[in-house]
């Protein structure tokens, strides 16, 4: 189907030109053609931008529809209350076993060296806070 046409001139560095004629050669068709293609191409690339927010807006009409916003609520509270619950447990183990350690520590001490106990306690627990504090690119080096 032929669409109305109108002509318009256009000034393009000679550079710009020179890679537009060997990709046209390349392509098998005019620089025209292929000048014609790419502004149809930028067109479509314009308009899709234009219509990211109408897009948008449809996409969470449709997630809406199906899902309603309190039973999204509810399976993110799931979610995150298993989540809480797992590091609660997480960390009740993780006291444990620090706590075991200092105990053993101690059996194995002398009671002479209770300083010395507290003083390892101490560096150990400060050391923790500071690994805690690190990034996680940080740990390996630490």
């Amino acid at each position: 189907m032929n669409q109305k046409t109108q002509k318009r001139s256009v000034n393009f560095p000679s550079e710009t030109l020179k890679s537009l004629d060997k990709l046209a050669a390349k392509e098998h068709t005019t620089t025209s053609e292929l000048i014609r293609n790419f502004v149809e191409e930028g067109l479509k690339v314009n308009g899709y931008e234009e219509q990211v927010d109408f897009i948008a807006r449809m996409i969470r009409q449709e997630i809406t529809a199906v899902y309603h916003v309190e039973d999204i609520k509810a399976i993110s509270d799931h979610g995150t209350d298993r989540l809480a619950k797992m590091l609660m447990k997480t960390g009740k183990i993780n006291a444990a076993m620090f706590f075991l350690l200092v105990k053993v520590l101690i059996n194995l001490a002398n009671q002479e060296s209770r300083e010395e106990m507290e003083r390892m306690l101490s560096e150990a627990v400060a050391l923790g806070v500071d690994y805690m504090q690190k990034k996680d690119f940080q740990i390996n080096s630490f």
